[in-house]
């Protein structure tokens, strides 16, 4: 069983996903009160994401080192020896500032027990973390880039700095232990602001204008997956572009920049449900060109559901955001005819396909 603190924030809720993808069990920490749900649990490994970002100066230094505390204590009243403590610290903790000293601290604190546990401390500074849903001012620049690209508002670049930027998925694959620090550190991007904000429109531009981008490397890949789901909150329905004669009509379904892709088409019977699961990485785009039904997606670990009636009679493109359960269902008489579109040549060995009820 595997204890996480930080469940509410950007990476506690990528690492939860990627857990129920794994269907690996976990148990959240609730560090606001003793959390008697330990009691009676066998913990191997306990990872500590929760910290505070945002404050005064003595939340920043002593609240982060009180969040340690408190789930080195949750750990303790259950009785639990982790074979593993983990801690998703920030490569601010090497520096002199009240949030550094706060992080570094809180590093203590996790070391100590460790120690007393018998348990082997992985420590992973993090930095930059981005990811789909993360929150605009507040968890990093890119989020607020992708917020404001997805409503039409200027990029506040304000600064020529060097980054690395790094998925909040890589980063949940450290934590769990699938991916090593130094594989994580291997995935980081390093670019400037100014870089960062152009890339953005250039994978943007042509999204806004109804095609895929070409997607080169994981980062852009990963990139893109954060502006879909910025986007997909204010705008989740793609138009298609119909051009008509005597003959009938004529709708482009996709267009790709280059990238390697597949389009499917399937047939599904009257009263007939189908999917039923999310992908971390796959980009897929469906388009019911006959009949009528119901496309139902939920944000995986919640209960924020999103229902789109469709219609072959007007065709539209919707997306389905990555990390997001999705279903289709034939709401009519007649066989439902839908055009899918995925980023990705299918591999049965590596499908990136789990279920889970939409």
């Amino acid at each position: 069983m595997i204890a996480i603190s930080g469940r509410a924030g950007l990476v506690g809720w990528h690492l939860r996903a990627l857990l129920h993808s794994l269907r690996e069990p976990w148990i959240d920490v609730d560090l606001r009160q003793p959390d008697a749900r330990l009691a009676a649990t066998a913990v191997d490994r306990a990872v500590h994401v929760a910290g505070i970002t945002r404050g005064s100066d003595d939340d920043l230094h002593q609240g982060n080192i009180e969040l340690a505390r408190r789930f080195v204590a949750a750990i303790d009243a259950a009785g639990a020896t982790p074979a593993v403590v983990v801690h998703a610290n920030s490569v601010q903790a090497l520096r002199d500032t009240p949030y550094g000293r706060g992080k570094a601290g809180a590093a203590a604190v996790l070391a100590d027990a460790a120690s007393r546990w018998g348990a082997e401390l992985v420590d992973i500074p993090i930095e930059n973390v981005f990811g789909e849903h993360g929150a605009p001012d507040h968890n990093t620049v890119t989020a607020t880039f992708c917020h404001r690209r997805a409503r039409g508002l200027a990029l506040p670049v304000d600064s020529d700095h060097v980054r690395v930027f790094v998925h909040a998925q890589d980063v949940a694959e450290a934590l769990a232990g699938i991916a090593t620090p130094e594989q994580l550190t291997a995935r980081g991007t390093t670019m400037s602001i100014p870089d960062l904000a152009a890339r953005l429109d250039e994978l943007a531009d042509p999204y806004d204008a109804g095609e895929i981008p070409e997607l080169r490397t994981p980062f852009d890949r990963d990139l893109f997956n954060t502006y879909r789901a910025a986007r997909f909150d204010v705008q989740p329905v793609h138009e298609l572009r119909t051009s008509r004669d005597h003959r009938g009509a004529f709708s482009e379904l996709v267009r790709a920049h280059g990238s390697t892709g597949q389009t499917g088409f399937s047939t599904t019977l009257p009263g007939v449900t189908r999917g039923d699961h999310f992908h971390r990485r796959k980009i897929e785009r469906f388009v019911v060109v006959g009949g009528r039904g119901r496309i139902t997606l939920r944000r995986v670990l919640t209960d924020d559901r999103r229902v789109f009636d469709v219609d072959g009679q007007h065709p539209v493109a919707i997306d389905m955001p990555t990390l997001w359960s999705h279903a289709i269902t034939n709401t009519g008489d007649e066989p439902l005819r839908t055009v899918f579109w995925t980023n990705d040549l299918f591999d049965p060995a590596a499908p990136d396909t789990h279920q889970d009820p939409a």
